[in-house]
C-alpha cells in the first residue's frame, strides 16, 4: 500500500552525475524506511479495526466502511495543503511535522474509544490520515534524492517494500491486540480422545441422518468437541431441527463453546430456544458474538422480527452486561494506539536529532507559477491514469476492508475473525512478494502488457470468489493481493510519462486520485448490505477490467511532450 509519488525527475541534484553510490545518506536512508514501514502498518490496520467497530456500534457494511471513507478522504482534502506545509518547512521539518500529526490522531483513539463514539473514532482517523498524507508528500521524493538520480526508483521500491512489510505485520498485530478471541476452553483430553475424533469423522463424511444419530447420543462434552473440529461446511449440511433440538439440550457453559460454528439459521434458532435465564447465563462475550454474528446476517423480514424479538426478550442485567462488554471493547483500541503514537512521537524527536540532509535546493517543484492541475489533466494518459489510479486503490482496499468478515462467512471459511486477520496479512504479504518479483519482470517485459496481465488475473481471481465456496473462494481472493503488487507503481509511472514541466502537476492529480479508496470501499458498503458481502465483490471486478483496458489503450500516449513555458 505504497501510495507514493514519484519526484520529478528534474528536481534531482545535479552533483550526482556520475557518482556510483547507491545512497549518498546511508544512515538518512535507514530512517525513511522505518517511516515506510511505519504507516504502511498504520494503514492496515484499518482492515482489523472496520470488523471490530462494526461489531462494537452494530453497524451495518455501509456505516462501518466509513472507517476507509474517512481515511482515504484526507489524502483528496489533505494532500495539496500537505504540499504547501512541506514547501514551507522543508523535507526533515515536514516528515517531523507529518509524525507529529499522526501521533496526535493515534492518541485521539482514548478519549474516541471512552466516550464509546463513532464519530470521535473517525475524527481520530482522519488526524492520524492527515499525518500520514504529510509523510507521503515529504518522504516519497525525498528518499529518491538521497543519492544518484539513477539509482532513485531503486531506493522508492527498497522503501515501498518496508512499507509493504508493514501491512503484512500490522494483521497479525491487530488480530492478536484487537480482534483478540477468547478460545473455545474444550479440553485437550477431550478433543484428542478416540470417541471425539470419531465423531468428527461421522460430522465430516457420513450422511446427513447418521450424523444427526450419531450427535443426538454424543455426551455433551464429546459433542462440543467435535463440532468445534469439524468443517463448517459439514455443519452446514445438516437439518437445522434436529441440531437446534440437541444444542438446545446443552447446558450454558457448554452450548457457549459452539455458537460461533453455528450458520445463520441454525444460531438464531438454538439462540430463540433458550430462556431469558438460560441466555443470561451465557458468557457476555460469546451472546455478543453470537448477536453481532446474526446482525451481520442476511435475514428476511421474518428472521429480522425474531431477532428483534430475541433481543428485547434479554433480562435488564443481561443487558446490562452486553452494554458492558461493548464498552470494553471499545476500549481494547486505546493501548494499542496510544503505543503506536508513542511510536510515532519517538521517530519525530529521532528524526529531529538526526542530522538528515536538508536538501533544501529540492523542495520546490520546477515551473509551478506556469503550469496548473487542468494542463496536465488534458493529456488523455494522465486523465485515465487518474481513473485508473482510483479504480486500483479503491479495488485494494476494498478487498483488505472486507476479507475479515468475507472469510468468516459459513459459506467461505467458518472461522473467528481473529483467525482471518492471519489471511489478511498474507493478502498483504503477497503483494510485498509481487513487489520484489515485478521489479525483476518490468525490465524485461512491456510494463503496459504486464499491468494488463496482473489485471486481467486479478479480475479472474475476484470472479472465482465469487462463483465458488469453502477454500477455493478463500484462496482465490486472497491470491489477488500477489497481482495487485506492480499496479500502483506501473501506473503512476505511465501516467507521468513524458509529461516534462506538467510531471508535478500531474503527480499531484494522482496523489489526489487515491481518494478512490475512500469511495469504492463505502460503495461496496452498500452493495454488500443488498446482495450480501460475497457477490458485493463485483464492484472492484469492473475496476480491474478498466485497469486492463488502461494498461492496452488508455496509457498510450496521445499528445505531443509538453515545453516548459518561457
Amino acid at each position: 500500500m505504497a501510495f507514493a509519488a514519484p519526484p520529478n525527475p528534474s528536481a534531482a541534484t545535479s552533483s550526482t552525475t556520475g557518482n556510483t553510490r547507491y545512497t549518498d545518506f546511508p544512515m538518512a536512508m535507514a530512517v525513511l524506511t522505518t517511516i515506510f514501514f511505519m504507516w504502511g502498518f498504520l494503514t492496515v490496520l484499518n482492515d482489523i479495526l472496520i470488523p471490530h467497530l462494526k461489531a462494537v456500534f452494530e453497524l451495518n457494511y455501509a456505516r462501518a466502511m466509513l472507517v476507509q471513507f474517512t481515511f482515504f478522504g484526507a489524502y483528496f482534502l489533505m494532500s495539496l495543503p500537505a504540499g504547501r506545509l512541506v514547501a514551507a518547512l522543508g523535507y526533515k521539518k515536514g516528515i517531523i511535522a507529518g509524525l507529529a500529526i499522526a501521533a496526535l490522531g493515534a492518541f485521539g483513539f482514548w478519549p474516541a474509544a471512552q466516550l464509546q463514539s463513532y464519530a470521535a473514532f473517525l475524527g481520530a482517523l482522519f488526524v492520524l490520515a492527515t499525518g500520514i498524507t504529510v509523510l507521503q508528500v515529504a518522504a516519497n521524493p525525498y528518499v529518491a534524492l538521497l543519492g544518484p538520480e539513477r539509482t532513485s526508483s531503486s531506493r522508492l521500491t527498497l522503501a515501498q517494500a518496508m512499507n509493504s512489510l508493514g501491512t503484512t505485520l500490522g494483521p497479525l498485530f491487530g488480530g492478536l491486540v484487537i480482534l483478540a478471541a477468547v478460545s473455545a476452553g474444550v479440553p485437550e483430553a477431550v478433543r484428542k480422545a478416540p470417541e471425539t475424533v470419531q465423531l468428527v469423522q461421522t460430522i465430516n463424511n457420513a450422511a446427513p441422518a447418521d450424523v444427526v444419530n450419531a450427535i443426538q447420543q454424543a455426551p455433551a462434552d464429546r459433542l462440543v468437541a467435535a463440532l468445534n473440529d469439524a468443517s463448517g461446511a459439514s455443519l452446514d449440511r445438516l437439518p437445522a431441527a434436529p441440531l437446534t433440538a440437541t444444542l438446545a439440550h446443552l447446558p450454558p457453559e457448554q452450548l457457549a463453546n459452539v455458537l460461533d460454528k453455528l450458520s445463520g439459521d441454525v444460531l438464531l434458532d438454538t439462540l430463540s430456544a433458550q430462556s431469558p435465564q438460560q441466555l443470561a447465563a451465557l458468557p457476555a462475550n460469546r451472546l455478543t458474538d453470537a448477536l453481532d454474528k446474526l446482525i451481520a446476517s442476511r435475514l428476511d423480514s421474518a428472521q429480522a422480527a425474531r431477532l428483534s424479538a430475541l433481543r428485547a426478550s434479554l433480562l435488564p442485567e443481561t443487558q446490562q452486561q452486553l452494554q458492558d462488554y461493548r464498552q470494553k471493547q471499545a476500549q481494547m483500541v486505546q493501548v494499542p494506539y496510544l503505543g503506536l503514537g508513542l511510536a510515532l512521537l519517538a521517530l519525530a524527536v529521532g528524526v529531529g536529532l538526526f542530522k538528515l540532509p536538508a536538501l533544501t535546493e529540492s523542495t520546490e517543484q520546477a515551473d509551478a507559477g506556469q503550469h496548473t492541475l487542468l494542463d496536465a489533466l488534458r493529456h488523455p494518459h494522465v486523465l485515465f491514469g487518474v481513473l485508473a489510479i482510483f479504480f486500483y486503490v479503491g479495488a485494494e482496499v476494498s478487498i483488505g476492508s472486507f476479507l475479515v468478515n468475507y472469510l468468516s462467512l459459513p459459506t467461505i471459511g467458518h472461522m473467528s475473525e481473529q483467525q482471518a486477520s492471519h489471511y489478511v496479512s498474507m493478502y498483504w504479504g503477497g503483494a510485498m512478494v509481487g513487489r520484489l518479483a515485478g521489479s525483476f519482470l518490468l525490465v524485461r517485459f512491456n510494463p503496459r502488457r504486464l499491468l494488463a496481465t496482473f489485471a486481467a488475473i486479478a479480475a479472474l481471481l475476484l470472479l472465482t470468489t465469487i462463483l465458488t465456496n469453502g477454500p477455493v473462494a478463500m484462496v482465490s481472493v486472497i491470491a489477488i493481493g500477489l497481482f495487485n503488487s506492480i499496479m500502483f507503481p506501473t501506473i503512476f509511472a505511465l501516467g507521468i510519462e513524458r509529461m516534462g514541466p506538467l510531471t508535478g502537476k500531474a503527480s499531484s492529480l494522482l496523489i489526489m486520485a487515491i481518494v478512490g479508496g475512500a469511495l469504492l470501499p463505502w460503495a461496496q458498503g452498500f452493495l454488500a448490505d443488498s446482495i450480501g458481502v460475497q457477490h458485493a465483490f463485483v464492484l472492484p471486478l469492473l475496476c480491474y477490467g478498466y485497469i486492463v483496458f488502461y494498461g492496452l489503450r488508455g496509457s498510450l500516449i496521445r499528445t505531443a511532450t509538453p515545453v516548459a513555458s518561457r
